[in-house]
């Protein structure tokens, strides 16, 4: 006899495999291979090889890796709260127009001297959560698109952040906020830090015995302890670890174990991966995307708070472009743009990758114009490859 809670169950396995690829083919095995950790890894590998060639070195020297993992972690941060959002099927384009008024908004409260650095915390995080219950009720409870309604907060939250500014710098940042964006974890603090991600990037092999898909396990701990060396050797030979990059390290960890781990992650992805099937299941979808908009809001202003630290200003053209370089970093991470898949793991590579592409750029006095055509032509590649793993390997589509 069936019960109530083995339909349930039953409804949540479809909703979470219903977004599985096709049965192996060669074309789905290349695709597969492209948008797997080793893919991504290999790609990054070869762009860090070509601009250190090009550079004479200077762009694997410590001092540049570590100005790159904090270009990153602002990016990355977003991109997770962004994998969030795509993996139950929606989108948020309005995070970069959202952290251009936080910043504002921060930077003018430190100018006024009203309230400590706790205040000016509490009020990033607390704008966070505002605008995320504003993106999510528009989505979830009036039902309107996301891309609809987070394009027009793009629009509403660029125009407040220029009509707060007056279009001018802000300056005038304290020491206390600008920790989040210069300091750096050192000593045993570091060391630390590194063994504990040693730790985790080892953590599969526990139940390795047990696991069918030893080889991929090996694989993925092998490759998760190899960048934990990198790390290390980048952060130990300059000034340490910034202190951007340890807490996107920290919050990706949180992320990536609940999204694995935790009721909450599994319905995350079964929302996306049918959301008529999660709605049979009982899952409680408005409750799920308004989590998901609070989230990449609530991570979007602690994002803020490592921009604001480490310029020690407000400058008028902050987040610029931010919300495509999030989105990029998720579909490059594997994720899908139709929902059902993603790992924070991906997002992180996705990130990092962009990043190599801009920074090796900029140390080659590339224009910015020619910078963005190329994150342009990446972010197309990635999303056609998304596209070709959805309809089984074919280069074109029928008409």
């Amino acid at each position: 006899m069936t019960t109530i809670a083995d339909s349930k169950s039953n409804a949540i396995a479809v909703a979470s495999s219903e977004a599985r690829p096709a049965p192996p083919t060669r074309a789905n095995s290349i695709i597969s291979v492209l948008r797997s950790a080793a893919g991504l890894l290999l790609a990054i590998a070869i762009v860090w090889i070509v601009f250190s060639i090009l550079t004479d070195g200077v762009f694997v020297s410590d001092r540049n890796l570590t100005n790159l993992m904090r270009q990153t972690a602002m990016t990355a941060m977003v991109a997770i709260g962004m994998l969030v959002v795509v993996v139950q099927g929606e989108i948020d384009l309005s995070v970069g127009s959202f952290l251009s008024l936080c910043v504002t908004v921060v930077a003018m409260i430190e100018v006024s001297g009203v309230v400590g650095v706790w205040g000016t915390i509490a009020a990033a995080l607390g704008m966070g959560i505002l605008v995320g219950l504003w993106n999510g009720t528009w989505v979830a409870r009036f039902g309107l698109p996301s891309f609809v309604a987070t394009l027009g907060g793009l629009m509403l939250f660029r125009g407040l952040a220029l009509a707060l500014s007056g279009g001018r710098t802000i300056t005038g940042v304290s020491d206390d906020i600008r920790f989040f964006g210069e300091a750096f974890v050192t000593g045993p603090a570091l060391w630390a830090f590194i063994a504990v991600a040693a730790i985790i990037s080892l953590w599969p092999l526990r139940k390795l015995g047990e696991d069918s898909q030893r080889r991929r396990t090996l694989v993925r701990a092998g490759l998760g302890f190899a960048s934990v060396v990198l790390l290390g050797w980048a952060t130990l030979s300059y000034r340490g670890l910034p202190m951007p990059v340890a807490i996107t390290l920290a919050t990706a960890a949180v992320i990536s174990w609940m999204l694995a781990n935790t009721v909450w992650g599994r319905h995350v992805y079964a929302v996306g991966g049918n959301r008529d099937a999660a709605r049979s299941a009982g899952i409680p979808i408005t409750m799920h995307l308004m989590i998901s908009f609070v989230l990449i809001g609530v991570l979007t202003s602690v994002a803020t708070l490592m921009l604001v630290g480490r310029l020690g200003s407000a400058p008028p053209e902050s987040g610029l472009f931010l919300e495509l370089n999030a989105i990029a970093a998720v579909v490059i991470g594997g994720a899908s743009l139709y929902g059902g898949t993603g790992t924070v793991s991906g997002v992180l590579l996705g990130a990092l990758l962009m990043q190599s592409l801009a920074n090796g750029l900029s140390l080659l006095n590339v224009p910015t114009a020619y910078q963005n055509i190329t994150s342009g032509i990446v972010l197309m590649l990635a999303v056609y490859i998304d596209v070709l793993s959805k309809r089984g390997g074919k280069l074109f589509s029928r008409p």
